[in-house]
Order: C-alpha cells, then structure tokens, then sequence
C-alpha cells in the first residue's frame, strides 16, 4: 500500500521515527503492508494520505504494467570491413 506521511503540521516535533522509519515536515511516500499502513494512520504525530493506484483484480493482484516498446536495434558494421 503506498502511502505519502509527514510529522503532523501542530506537532512540536520536527522528525518522528515510527515503524521503523523517520519522518519530517516533507512528505514522504512509503510502500509498505497493510498492517504498517493502520499503524501509521493510527499514530497522532503523523499525517498520512493514501496515493491512489490501479485497483488490485478479483485475486488480489495488482495489473501488471503494460509491456515496454522493442528496443531500437543497432545498425552493425560488417568485422574487419573498412567504411
């Protein structure tokens, strides 16, 4: 689940460690499981927003990305010709 999570904007504290990671003022965006997310959003001293995504499919699984284009090939010059 990705997250952006920053120490809350009222808190005294300018950093503030929670689930073993360190958070500021800045947002950070964060990937973590489900259980950390609720621990995050649970937590006071932070400001937690869920980033939206592709929705998961009926397994669960999240859509796979869409393929890369083919790569260029490279034009080679006959070995041991001269140009």
């Amino acid at each position: 689940m990705k997250l952006n999570v920053r120490v809350h904007p009222g808190a005294r504290a300018e950093t503030f460690r929670r689930c073993g990671l360190a958070f500021a003022r800045e947002w950070l965006a964060v990937d973590v499981d489900e259980a950390t997310a609720a621990r995050l959003a649970a937590e006071q001293m932070l400001e937690v927003e869920a980033i939206p995504g592709p929705a998961p499919d009926i397994e669960g699984n999240a859509p796979s990305p869409s393929p890369s284009p083919p790569a260029k090939r490279q034009k080679s010059t006959p070995s041991g010709g001269t140009k």
